[in-house]
């Protein structure tokens, strides 16, 4: 009688640490998604502030852009958050990205541009190595082998739509050294899009990705405004970036649902509803 109840206790206590180390990293997962959202309304604000200080450059004007405010608060929020071992990265990035909301009205178009390329990217590598972690925390192999093959094509992609915008700057009129060179770019952009999806998930419908390159073929390369050829291919490149980063999106929350974690809808336009929602968290 006795053995039988020194057994009972001792699976009751194994029981109860087994249930106390699941909860404790289902906690911990939470956590580390929760950093995840935080950190991709971060890019939102970001490339929200790219757009605004880029029109503000055009139109040779230095007005502060109150999407400062919302990154400096989110961002304060992160790195309080963050796992100790991940703060020396957060604080690099809080030093970058305080330089270019005080020095971006110094900035040239292009400049301004690959500033806060870099800054998104920094961000991004923020996400990959938490999510990694997550993956690995709860044992996802084939999960985290899947992601890992994904990573690198976002990855190439942004690189591809940066270079088109980096041509964008230096396109001239009747060139067509240079309009065969934003076709390139265009076309290794969209082949990497439609890549970006996770095995078992449903592939990148093609009608999204044609209706956003048509929008690139109806632009007039010999148009005699150089100006508004130049606005237009701006235009199509954040059609491009929206579209990119919504499918990035999709593998967020396909890999939130395959660990049980739902991840909140982002908006899916830069406007100002974004930096409401970011100010009142």
């Amino acid at each position: 009688m006795l053995y039988f109840f020194l057994i009972l206790c001792l699976t009751g206590i194994l029981l109860s640490a087994v249930m106390v180390r699941t909860h404790q990293q289902r906690d911990l997962l939470q956590s580390r998604f929760n950093q995840i959202i935080g950190l991709r309304q971060l890019i939102h604000l970001l490339r929200f502030h790219r757009r605004r200080s880029h029109q503000a450059l055009k139109h040779t004007s230095a007005e502060s852009l109150s999407e400062a405010i919302a990154i400096k608060t989110l961002l304060h929020s992160l790195i309080s958050q963050a796992e100790k071992p991940n703060k020396p990265m957060y604080r690099i990035l809080s030093k970058q990205l305080s330089t270019m909301l005080d020095e971006w009205p110094k900035y040239s178009t292009q400049r301004n541009q690959s500033t806060h390329g870099k800054a998104i990217r920094h961000v991004l590598y923020l996400i990959d190595d938490t999510l990694t972690q997550c993956l690995i925390t709860c044992e996802k192999d084939e999960l985290f082998k899947h992601y890992q093959g994904t990573w690198p094509v976002m990855l190439n992609a942004i690189d591809s739509l940066s270079r088109f915008r980096y041509a964008i700057e230096n396109y001239e009129m009747g060139t067509d050294v240079m309009a065969r060179e934003l076709g390139l770019h265009a076309q290794i952009l969209k082949r990497r899009m439609a890549q970006l999806h996770l095995p078992g998930d449903p592939a990148v419908p093609p009608l999204i990705i044609e209706k956003l390159f048509s929008h690139y073929d109806s632009i007039n390369m010999n148009g005699h405004d150089k100006e508004l050829v130049k606005h237009q291919l701006y235009q199509f490149s954040l059609e491009a970036s929206d579209t990119l980063f919504h499918l990035f999106d999709l593998v967020l929350g396909h890999i939130g649902a395959q660990l049980s974690i739902k991840l909140p809808e982002l908006a899916t336009r830069e406007d100002k509803k974004v930096v409401q929602i970011i100010a009142r968290h």
